[in-house]
């Protein structure tokens, strides 16, 4: 078995080629002068099973690409089988056609990797449950759910502990988280404007007067619906707000709005790595990391030992 990683994730590649006990195949992922993505496999891999790890954050497209060219890389040097592991698929929320003259970008990602030498791909938490179904080969869509209860019962008493849904398209996810740790769940109502997409919290189901909420989503993209769900939840009454989501993208300058604002912590995954360039923002010392190398691991072992 051989573990390769592309230059989106290399911590979350680190820490699964630990957990395996291996090292990661050398690679070299630059370009070239006229800007073109230049891959080199340095490393024999013929008649292996190769784990291949690349999540598709920014710079998207350049990820994309990559990803594709080490495929077609790995399959031309006689590996046998090739395991994608894709923690953030981009374009996964563009899964339905808003307006007419859109494509359904999910799809079109999904048809790319379907297309290629990949044998199976290991999704994870991905927006639209359905979006598994783009795909013509096997996929394995994980959760991360345990790893967030977890880390809530370790952080938290249940006494005064609410859980809250950021939207209603969130409940049924929100419910489960509930019912894991044996607490209530309350609902944020929110608006979305659907030419800018952003979104505003405006009112919110339930008690939450001096309790500690802990609202539960999948993604945080420029972070908006943190800033003004915590604000919110505050002025109820609120005594403390956490947000924890399995995706942290935080887009436009979103670690920086987090860091300003009333929320005390924000906890996601390492599905997307938090970087002080390249696209991704500058740490907040309110936003921390769970590590799902182990997720992964485990869910990897029945197909390649």
């Amino acid at each position: 078995m051989k573990i390769v990683s592309g230059s989106s994730n290399l911590q979350l590649a680190q820490g699964m080629a630990q957990l395996f006990r291996t090292q990661l195949v050398d690679a070299d992922l630059s370009h070239f002068a006229n800007g073109e993505k230049r891959v080199w496999i340095k490393e024999p891999v013929r008649g292996q099973n190769v784990v291949l790890i690349q999540s598709l954050s920014a710079p998207v497209d350049e990820h994309t690409v990559e990803l594709l060219l080490l495929v077609d890389a790995l399959e031309r040097m006689g590996a046998r089988h090739i395991n994608l592991v894709m923690p953030w698929m981009g374009y996964s929320l563009q899964d339905k056609v808003f307006r007419e003259g859109e494509p359904i970008a999910a799809k079109v990602v999904a048809d790319l990797i379907s297309n290629s030498y990949i044998k199976r791909v290991f999704l994870l938490d991905l927006h639209n449950s359905s979006t598994p179904g783009f795909f013509s080969i096997p996929t394995q869509h994980l959760t991360a759910m345990n790893l967030f209860v977890e880390e809530v019962q370790h952080k938290f008493q249940k006494e005064n502990l609410l859980v809250a849904s950021p939207d209603f398209g969130g409940m049924k996810r929100a419910r489960v988280f509930a019912e894991k740790l044996g607490v209530e769940l309350v609902n944020v109502d929110k608006h979305r404007d659907l030419t800018t997409g952003e979104t505003r919290a405006i009112g919110v189901s339930g008690d939450v007067s001096g309790k500690i909420v802990v609202v539960f989503d999948d993604i945080i993209n420029s972070g908006g619906t943190v800033v003004n769900t915590a604000e919110l939840l505050k002025a109820r009454g609120a005594r403390e707000v956490h947000f924890f989501a399995t995706h942290g993208i935080f887009a436009d300058s979103g670690a920086q709005k987090i860091q300003g604002s009333v929320v005390d912590s924000v906890v996601v995954t390492d599905s997307i790595p938090q970087l002080p360039s390249g696209g991704q923002p500058d740490a907040s010392s309110k936003i921390h990391y769970l590590e799902s190398s182990q997720l992964f691991v485990d869910a990897l072992r029945p197909w390649i030992e």
